[in-house]
């Protein structure tokens, strides 16, 4: 490995070190979420919430399946969505087929909160973690009845690889599932998608405009590039159409745009989820989001999928005309 890659898993593990639940999101993304993503999901995907994606879609693995069960999830981080899938199949019944769900992290400070989350919740019977680059990870073939990716592929370099060594593991039944980023690299805004955040900004009030990750106030809205210290969106555009090259949709769900800047960590805790105009602009941001995502004049930026091996299936379930097809952003002329 080369001396930048090494500096850039340093990064990564020591962004994580002070952080005690990397899921936590402003109130104003659960409005939004619930408002707007929630139903979506329900519709398309069949589920209430990201651990009931996981288990559905695994219960429908199982359902194809008479034998002992092994799943991997990829880049686990303190194996909390773990947790939750895990206690959800169990709440689900699906003990009675026996599973086991191994974990692969990268940092060892988040493998170790994963071993102490999994003992307190007294799941070791049925999740295990092992650190591991996933760059390293070389299943053998026909060996996994699904992989799971829970946030953790746009930290990922080498997706050609990654993918293939899913595509290698699975068994004809199997699945692969994923909750993911799939913008512009480093999770910046395409220029197609920054031209509406730059005509919105002046409508924002000074206090909206402090970014919380970066300690700074952006008088104008400044297009960061996140992937420059660690993994963060590294190669976030890419997963898209490598995983359409490679892979049946079964359920998929594209969702995102415009609405991420004003919901996330940088920008979110700047809007007041009690106040009406607070609402209101996030209302308006997601209308005009809609609109432009349905005449293709800009790309969704995250997605839920249930894919299966090439030939697997016949059936795909999708919100309106947002095929996986359709959402990707091509760098390059048609």
């Amino acid at each position: 490995m080369s001396n930048n890659y090494t500096s850039r898993v340093a990064q990564q593990i020591e962004q994580y070190r002070g952080i005690k639940d990397i899921h936590e999101l402003p109130e104003i993304f659960h409005y939004w979420s619930n408002k707007y993503l929630r139903e979506r999901l329900n519709s398309v995907i069949g589920a209430d919430s990201i651990a009931e994606f996981y288990a559905n879609a695994l219960i429908r693995v199982a359902q194809r399946q008479n034998n002992h069960l092994t799943f991997v999830s990829l880049g686990t981080g303190a194996c909390e969505v773990e947790i939750s899938v895990t206690k959800a199949l169990l709440a689900k019944g699906v003990d009675s087929l026996k599973f086991n769900l191994r974990c692969i992290e990268i940092s060892p400070l988040l493998t170790e909160r994963a071993i102490r989350n999994i003992a307190e919740a007294k799941l070791d019977d049925y999740i295990s973690v092992t650190q591991m680059d996933l760059n390293d990870w070389s299943p053998p073939s026909d060996s996994i009845d699904a992989v799971i990716a829970n946030h953790s592929l746009h930290h990922m370099v080498e997706l050609e690889k990654i993918f293939d060594a899913v595509q290698h593991s699975l068994r004809k039944e199997g699945a692969f599932i994923t909750n993911d980023m799939i913008g512009r690299n480093g999770h910046m805004r395409w220029p197609e998608a920054k031209v509406w955040i730059d005509a919105m900004w002046p409508m924002l009030p000074e206090k909206a405009k402090y970014n919380n990750q970066l300690k700074r106030m952006e008088s104008t809205f400044l297009n960061h590039d996140c992937s420059n210290e660690g993994f963060e969106g590294i190669r976030a555009q890419d997963i898209l159409p490598l995983l359409v090259e490679r892979f049946d949709f079964e359920k998929f769900l594209a969702y995102g745009g415009l609405p991420d800047i004003f919901i996330d960590r940088g920008f979110g805790h700047n809007f007041d989820a009690s106040s009406d105009s607070d609402r209101g602009f996030i209302d308006f941001v997601q209308f005009l989001n809609d609109k432009l995502i349905a005449i293709g004049e800009i790309k969704p930026t995250m997605m839920f999928a249930e894919m299966r091996l090439r030939g697997c299936s016949d059936c795909r379930t999708q919100y309106l005309n947002l095929s996986p097809e359709f959402c990707i952003r091509h760098t390059t002329p048609d």
